[in-house]
């Protein structure tokens, strides 16, 4: 039986993620058995057969419609027979003894539930990927365009040098035992990009959520998405309100509706201004029409659909 199930969720980052299933299978701890299971969301670029012949021993699903990114990994871990789970990313690599160390840190620690490795940006510097709880203040003040002045998010960059007690994590590399998802459940299918802080969030109930700096894993962020901005904008923005609907009072629930509703609205005019000077301000011009007509699907139809 395994001790660990690497469970990673695949679309159309062939390259990305044999890079990944390298650094994975060459830095495997001695003494551990690890399987990696990769769950295919339909991707056209031949990813399912690059990874069954360069990597014969992967467990590989491959789906025929594109589940999401929570469905996939729900998928990944209903079939993982490791003690421990690690989700991961296909545009990350390992760094080093990474997995080691968040194995070694989750038997020392029986409180901690849910360890998260430092994140570093493709240029190796560290990426912003551990976060306060997310309230409804957040995207009040991002609206506004306050997040540079006023940070009530995110842990200051130094701090991400240390060890120690968060709230939550990106879910590009998350490490927990399986058992917790056996007590709180899965992610959340009707969330995207909120999906991981919803996971943590219902976590704090059960222990300790620890970000561990020593263990350090290559993160090529957003990768799958990086020129889809319809899917990234509208899916990240309704995420917010159904997270905030799931778990905070109807008056920051209409607090939360009313500052998307300004958001689309500010960042559409501004935008569509600046269209005609380049190509990639007409395209979020359309995303963020695009996202104005979901949300108002979302806010009078109960449209929960991911895209």
């Amino acid at each position: 039986m395994p001790d660990i199930s690497v469970v990673i969720v695949n679309y159309n980052v062939k390259q990305l993620l044999l890079d990944c299933l390298n650094t994975i299978c060459t830095h495997i701890p001695d003494g551990l058995v690890i399987e990696i299971i990769v769950v295919d969301n339909n991707s056209s670029d031949d990813s399912v057969t690059a990874v069954t012949g360069a990597f014969p021993k992967v467990i590989v699903i491959a789906n025929q419609f594109n589940a999401g990114f929570s469905g996939a990994n729900n998928q990944g871990m209903n079939i993982a027979r490791g003690k421990f789970i690690f989700l991961l990313n296909p545009d990350t690599e390992i760094v080093g003894n990474a997995i080691a160390q968040l194995y070694n840190y989750m038997l020392r620690e029986p409180s901690c539930v849910i360890v998260a490795p430092q994140l570093l940006n493709s240029d190796h510097s560290i990426q912003l990927s551990v976060w306060k709880n997310h309230s409804v203040s957040d995207l009040v003040i991002e609206t506004f365009f306050l997040h540079k002045m006023i940070n009530t998010l995110h842990y200051l960059p130094p701090k991400l040098n240390t060890t120690f007690e968060a709230k939550t994590f990106s879910g590009a590399a998350l490490f927990f035992r399986k058992e917790l998802v056996g007590e709180m459940g899965m992610l959340d299918e009707h969330l995207f990009w909120m999906e991981d802080v919803d996971f943590c969030l219902r976590a704090q109930k059960y222990g300790k959520l620890m970000y561990l700096h020593s263990a350090q894993v290559l993160h090529h962020s957003g990768q799958s998405h990086k020129k889809n901005y319809n899917i990234v904008i509208s899916n990240q923005l309704l995420s917010k309100l159904k997270f905030y609907k799931k778990h905070f009072s109807i008056f920051n629930v209409l607090i939360a509706n009313l500052s998307c509703f300004i958001f689309i609205i500010s960042r559409l005019i501004v935008f569509s201004l600046l269209s005609p000077f380049r190509e990639r301000f007409h395209l979020k011009a359309k995303a963020y029409f695009y996202t104005l007509k979901r949300f108002f699907k979302y806010l009078f139809f109960n449209e929960k659909r991911i895209v």
